[in-house]
């Protein structure tokens, strides 16, 4: 019982039993190739996290190393712009508030006092030098006057 094959259709076993052994045949070898692309789909998941990871890892190292060089270049910038500027300029005002407010100041040169902490009026730079040592200028901005702090690294 064969039937003639029909332009356009492919040819169908004549039988129930053979088409039924073909589909089994098929839907066995699509099962077989969805396992192998699940397999080789969890593999290469896998692989991408792995990679993923050391990626994040590798960016973590490089930006705390950017972070580190930045507040490096900026502070040296910040060294470059107290290097160029005129500390007298600058620091004029903070002089005069501390002499109307009758705040003690010492000038480069002077002898420390024991226990007296230096802040530098033209920076802020806070220093304290041992007693008896004579003041020399700032060491971050070269500016030789001092607001003097009494009673040494306290804040007030």
């Amino acid at each position: 019982m064969s039937k003639k094959p029909v332009a356009g259709k492919p040819d169908l076993p004549t039988e129930d039993e053979d088409l039924s052994a073909e589909l089994r045949r098929d839907l066995e070898k699509l099962v077989e190739g969805e396992l192998a692309v699940e397999e080789l789909s969890a593999s290469k998941a896998a692989f991408l996290r792995a990679w993923l990871k050391d990626d994040a890892h590798r960016a973590e190292d490089y930006l705390r190393d950017l972070g580190g060089e930045l507040k490096t270049l900026e502070e040296r910038t910040g060294d470059w712009m107290l290097e160029a500027a005129d500390p007298t300029k600058s620091a004029w005002p903070a002089l005069m508030y501390c002499i109307r407010r009758g705040e003690p100041w010492a000038l480069a040169g002077e002898t420390v006092g024991e226990g007296e902490e230096l802040q530098c009026i033209g920076c802020g730079y806070r220093a304290l030098p041992q007693a008896g040592t004579q003041i020399t200028p700032c060491h971050r901005c070269g500016y030789g006057c001092f607001r003097q702090i009494s009673g040494g690294l306290s804040s007030e």
